[in-house]
């Protein structure tokens, strides 16, 4: 099921260039981005025709730590 990435300005997405998730649907590598308002959550889409989108979980290469975990 395709979901719909949430209409957001161009300057509110971030991509985050160290994701390494795949599409669910065709297995061909997947390109994530976040919101500067809500960091937790990931959107993806399949960097092939297929034209999948959807919310997944955080997969990279590199541990990821909230700065104020990072404070403490």
């Amino acid at each position: 099921m395709r979901k719909r990435l949430p209409s957001t300005a161009a300057s509110e997405l971030r991509e985050i260039l160290d994701y390494f998730g795949k599409c669910p649907e065709c297995g061909y590598p997947a390109r994530a981005s976040t919101t500067l308002r809500d960091t937790r959550t990931v959107f993806a889409s399949c960097d092939r025709p297929c034209g999948w989108t959807g919310v997944v979980p955080l997969t990279t290469m590199t541990e990821h730590r909230r700065r104020a975990e990072v404070h403490d």
